[in-house]
């Protein structure tokens, strides 16, 4: 426990934006520095049409199709 003699000044409000300030700039110089050799960006845009009712029906089978199409259950919380 600090002594009185040894209490701290509470600092001002620009000293602690100062300080804010500070820290996010250090923060900025090393954030997503470090690329692997031959990486390249991620692509964010679109991959692909939209898939139809008939080609999902293909792919998973028309049974567990018409099972999640007609589920009264309610879907995971966390999903």
């Amino acid at each position: 426990m600090a002594k009185d003699s040894e209490q701290q000044v509470p600092l001002t409000r620009e000293e602690r934006e100062q300080i804010g300030r500070r820290t996010n700039a250090g923060f900025a110089r090393v954030e997503r520095a470090a690329v692997d050799e031959g990486t390249e960006a991620i692509p964010t845009g679109s991959i692909g049409q939209p898939l139809t009712e008939e080609e999902i029906r293909r792919r998973v089978g028309s049974g567990n199709f018409e099972s999640a199409k007609n589920d009264l259950q309610s879907g995971s919380i966390n999903s």
